[in-house]
């Protein structure tokens, strides 16, 4: 047999081969006492409840405000540079101020601006979306 730590009760450690021990019956404590009743008048009882309804108006997001603004730029921007691409390509005669890069550049950035500003705008209205009974 192992020794027993003193601090704990030797049934509940390692190698303790006694009889099971059954838990001390508590018969003296006192029945717990019901909480008194309290009356409430209800008339009282309205009056928060009204003020508690009546909720401050909400002030808009300015990030949300910003972010549509953003969104709209974009798609914008990105419309106009399509635009833009057009007139040059579409003019037969070309025009030698533009290099080959600026015009790849061109291209790839008008659909991914307007795309950007589209999902912008997408996200901004699926907040409100989310806030709208609130």
């Amino acid at each position: 047999m192992s020794d027993f730590d003193p601090r704990f009760d030797p049934a509940f450690q390692r190698g303790y081969d006694g009889p099971a021990v059954t838990p001390p019956s508590t018969t003296d404590a006192p029945a717990p006492v019901a909480p008194p009743l309290v009356r409430i008048d209800p008339q009282a009882a309205v009056a928060p409840q009204a003020e508690q309804d009546e909720l401050p108006p909400r002030r808009g997001n300015p990030f949300l405000v910003a972010l549509a603004v953003i969104g709209v730029a974009l798609a914008v921007g990105g419309l106009v540079l399509v635009f833009q691409l057009r007139t040059i390509f579409g003019d037969g005669n070309g025009n030698p101020d533009f290099d080959y890069v600026t015009l790849q550049t061109l291209m790839i950035a008008a659909p991914i601006l307007t795309g950007l500003g589209v999902a912008t705008g997408i996200g901004v209205l699926f907040v409100f979306a989310v806030r709208w009974g609130r």
